[in-house]
């Protein structure tokens, strides 16, 4: 007991009160040894005195001990436990919700079909191809996507018409473009006019011009009134080192398929996007459809492992090296190489071209 009074601080408060009241005790006890003579009264107030001394002690005491109680309740609610004892309630998960349906995606705009209506030439007498009714143009419908910036590759636009960025594109400038090109085009309110100086190989000027057509279509009143030269050879021919220095005057702006590094040409879409009929290469749309088909048809991994590759050696000294490559007696480095026979259907494609050329 003294020991559970000692933690809690009241020890040493009942010892004095004991102490005090022993002492108290003992006076009274030689008072009454040593006068006799005392009075009754006297020690009845001393005995008053005693009892009220102890009752105020015992509750001085029980004050104390619901005091220091409450204190240590206190600061026992305020400490952190030091350890803590985990506990492991368990949850049930909830039910699966169903995924959130998907929008629906807009259907993609059908794509602009052109016909090819001038198949026989521009054989009539009025050297025009029959005309048909306008399409709706393509940009005006709302579920294209728009775009708040120019494509990457249109800074090619502002590359390859560099040289003439101080000076203008003059009417000079075009006639010096004659010198090689094979016909001259003229766009004038939303309608094209060719005129023929030259034999194109094969019909890369007539599809070169259903490419012009279509974008005629695709885009009515929106294609500005221009005037330029166009040669239809693989190989360019303005060399940029003709016209350096401070003397050299502007090159003229010719257009073609093709450009490197040393030359000047302005490069302009290859032909066989819009078709190459003497090869039975069909326009870009459905071939890109019949090459995904065949891809799902037979899967890489079955496939023999060839490289296989058809096109004119004679256009590039790359191309000739890559014949090198080709089977032979000696090697076999699983590549098959054909040179194509371009002549095959020249001259029906000349007879054909007799009464759509327009010479000077």
């Amino acid at each position: 007991m003294q020991r559970d009074q000692s933690k809690l601080g009241l020890g040493s408060g009942i010892n004095s009160v004991v102490s005090a009241g022993a002492t108290i005790f003992r006076q009274l006890k030689k008072s009454r040894k040593s006068s006799s003579s005392g009075s009754s009264t006297a020690g009845v107030v001393l005995l008053f005195f005693l009892i009220v001394l102890l009752l105020g002690a015992f509750i001085s005491v029980r004050w104390i001990s619901v005091a220091s109680i409450g204190s240590i309740t206190a600061i026992d609610a305020k400490t952190p436990n030091l350890i803590e004892i985990p506990t492991t309630t368990l949850h049930q998960s909830p039910p699966p919700q169903p995924p959130p349906p998907k929008p629906k995606p807009k259907p993609k705009p059908k794509p602009l079909i052109i016909p090819f209506s001038c198949p026989g030439g521009n054989q009539n007498s009025t050297d025009i191809c029959p005309s048909t009714p306008l399409p709706r143009p393509l940009s005006d419908d709302a579920s294209l996507p728009t775009s708040p910036s120019c494509p990457d590759y249109f800074r090619w636009i502002h590359e390859d018409l560099r040289p003439w960025k101080s000076t203008g594109i003059t009417q000079e400038m075009v006639k010096r473009a004659r010198r090689t090109a094979n016909f001259r085009l003229v766009i004038l309110d939303g309608r094209a006019y060719v005129e023929y100086y030259r034999l194109s190989f094969q019909t890369r000027d007539v599809f070169t011009l259903w490419g012009i057509l279509q974008l005629l279509r695709h885009y009515p009143g929106r294609v500005p009134d221009l005037e330029l030269m166009f040669d239809t050879v693989d190989w360019p021919v303005i060399m940029a080192r003709d016209y350096r220095g401070g003397n050299a005057s502007a090159p003229p702006p010719l257009f073609r398929y093709c450009g490197d590094g040393s030359t000047l040409d302005i490069v302009f879409p290859d032909w066989s996007f819009w078709g190459w009929a003497e090869i039975n290469i069909k326009p870009w749309e459905a071939l890109k459809r019949e090459l995904k088909e065949g891809n799902e048809r037979v899967r890489w991994m079955d496939r023999k492992p060839y490289a296989y590759w058809k096109g004119n050696p004679a256009v590039a000294a790359t191309r000739q090296d890559l014949l090198k490559c080709n089977v032979s007696e000696a090697h076999d480095w699983n590549a098959r190489l054909y040179a194509q026979a371009f002549r095959i259907g020249l001259l029906t494609y000349h007879d054909e071209l007799v009464g759509l050329v327009q010479r000077d």
